[in-house]
């Protein structure tokens, strides 16, 4: 393998990388632009659930994502995004846990390993 083509491959590594947590950041928006369209106030257990689904949905969609187009090396992409997700998730749960209702910190830590099917989903749908 020559220089030129690992130097390629680590850029598209690490490009797929930041792309799959952009789109963890705009699945998960979509919650909030479209709660309002069907009726949800900015408050209560039902915005809560709403936002809590669609964070899932977004770990899944960036996992996904980062095993597809990973340039080599499917698992190991999707696993750093979840590795983020992961920590990201404890962290907010170790910060800001008093802040939310019991059954969304342990709904938000029990979708973990539901999140990572997305590296399997990603790895069996990529281009041959």
């Amino acid at each position: 393998m020559s220089a030129l083509s690992i130097a390629k491959t680590l850029v598209l590594s690490l490009l797929c990388v930041v792309v799959a947590l952009f789109v963890l950041g705009m699945v998960s928006g979509v919650a909030g632009w479209t709660a309002p369209w069907i009726g949800l106030g900015q408050g209560g257990d039902t915005r809560l659930a709403w936002d809590l689904a669609w964070t899932i949905l977004a770990g899944v969609g960036a996992t996904a994502f980062a095993a597809r187009y990973a340039p080599a090396w499917p698992y190991p992409h999707g696993s750093v995004v979840w590795a983020v997700i992961v920590a990201a998730s404890v962290y907010a749960v170790w910060d800001m846990g008093n802040d939310f209702p019991f059954w969304f910190v342990v709904a938000l830590l029990v979708s973990l390993p539901f999140q990572a099917a997305g590296i399997w989903l990603g790895a069996r749908y990529r281009p041959r």
